[in-house]
């Protein structure tokens, strides 16, 4: 259970271009005020497109020259220091082609100083071994959650890519997903009030894991179930490709 003696503190990254539209973000923040209202929290939000993240280098200075520090001097300097700071990190991103936007990757990347280098044993593959070991005896304590929207129907097997990649990252089942489908439909004004009910449910989410430390499967399974039916959304997807005046797509971000 998260709530204790202490203030709990949470770091919510959005990765998504869309800023305050980002539907990411919406359920990200329906999720942390569950989180807020069962445990108490100070909340810190930080929009990743704000900010100076270079790629990786793929240099590995970090691993063997300054073992933890990247030689790299940009905004990452910052964003590290408050991954350390916050007891639950979550990161809202939007799906782009079956994984995260390039900004939320580059952030991923860059955290690499912050776990140890790969060293081979004989048995790895037959154990299981994970593959890289925090830095910091105190990142293990941290919760780390993930929060998705994509703009198909279903989230089934569009995730895949995703949690492959965080399974080895972090180790499986040693973070929390929240995926949830129909993305695009949840930045459409005259579903408002339907959107706004939809929400509940990630907030009793939030709840939930702050009493757990976790969410049960049937709460994940409940939170990935659509907003609209089948022909409902059918019919709202074709529209806003087939019509310029429909929708949340086909404009440009930076001028809306």
């Amino acid at each position: 259970m998260l709530a204790g003696d202490f203030a709990l503190k949470i770091l919510l990254l959005s990765g998504s271009m869309r800023g305050e539209r980002s539907a990411s973000l919406k359920v990200a923040r329906a999720f942390v005020k569950g989180i807020v209202e069962e445990a108490g929290a100070t909340v810190t939000e930080v929009n990743l497109c704000d900010k100076n993240i270079e790629p990786c280098h793929g240099c590995f200075v970090c691993w063997k020259a300054t073992p933890g520090v990247c030689c790299v001097k940009d905004d990452m300097d910052e964003l590290r220091k408050l991954v350390m700071e916050h007891d639950v990190i979550v990161e809202a991103f939007p799906l782009y082609f079956f994984n995260m936007p390039s900004q939320m990757k580059a952030f991923t990347d860059r955290m690499v100083s912050y776990v140890q280098e790969y060293r081979a044993s004989n048995g790895d593959e037959e154990g299981n071994r994970f593959l890289h070991n925090m830095r910091y005896p105190e990142l293990n304590q941290k919760k780390l959650v993930l929060v998705s929207t994509c703009g198909y129907e279903t989230t089934v097997g569009n995730y895949d890519s995703l949690t492959i990649m965080f399974d080895k990252i972090c180790g499986k089942g040693k973070y929390t997903t929240v995926f949830a489908p129909q993305g695009g439909v949840l930045s459409e004004k005259s579903l408002e009030a339907k959107v706004n009910k939809y929400l509940v449910k990630f907030t009793d989410a939030g709840r939930e894991f702050a009493k757990q430390g976790r969410l049960s499967e049937d709460t994940r399974e409940k939170l990935q179930v659509p907003m609209l039916g089948h022909n409902t959304f059918d019919m709202i997807i074709n529209m806003n490709w087939d019509k310029q005046d429909v929708g949340p797509y086909g404009r440009p971000i930076n001028k809306e």
